[in-house]
C-alpha cells in the first residue's frame, strides 16, 4: 500500500482562533473546509513542506522554529493511505491571504465542528480543540 504524507497547520491567532479556509475547484472535497498545508514532496522534510505550501496558499512565512507538531491521523483509500500531520503555528511573517481564491475564516477550535471538514480531521479538530482549551 502506498502512503502519502500531508503536512497542516493550525495557524493560531492572539484571539486564540484557528484559520480554516473552503476547497473550491478540487475534485476532490470540494466544498470542505480544510487546515492548510500541502504534500511532501519526495526529498522535502515535513518543516519544508509546510513553509513552502503556506507560502504558496497564503502569502506567509512561518518560520519552522515557531511550527510544533501537534497530532496526526491516517486516511485509509482503497489504494493508499494519507498520513495527515497537524503543527501548531502562533509566530508568522504578513497577514494571511488566500492566494488559491478559497475562503479564509477564523474560528474558535471549539466551533470547528460545524464546519464540514474531511472525515479524517474530525480526530484532528477534537486535538487541537482540547489542546488550545488546555492552554
Amino acid at each position: 500500500m502506498r502512503t502519502l504524507l500531508v503536512g497542516l497547520i493550525a495557524l493560531i491567532n492572539e484571539n486564540n482562533e484557528v484559520l480554516i479556509s473552503l476547497r473550491k475547484n478540487r475534485s476532490k472535497y470540494n466544498d470542505y473546509w480544510e487546515f492548510p498545508g500541502g504534500k511532501v514532496e519526495e526529498g522535502e522534510t515535513v518543516n519544508n513542506a509546510l513553509e513552502r505550501e503556506i507560502k504558496e496558499e497564503l502569502s506567509i512565512d512561518i518560520s519552522s522554529n515557531c511550527v510544533a507538531p501537534l497530532t496526526f491521523a491516517v486516511d485509509y483509500h482503497n489504494t493508499h493511505q494519507t498520513i495527515l500531520m497537524l503543527h501548531i503555528c502562533r509566530k508568522w511573517k504578513g497577514r494571511p491571504e488566500s492566494l488559491l481564491g478559497q475562503e479564509l475564516k477564523w474560528v474558535k477550535p471549539l466551533n470547528l465542528v460545524n464546519y464540514e471538514m474531511p472525515k479524517a480531521n474530525v480526530f484532528l479538530k477534537s486535538i487541537l480543540r482540547d489542546w488550545t482549551a488546555a492552554s
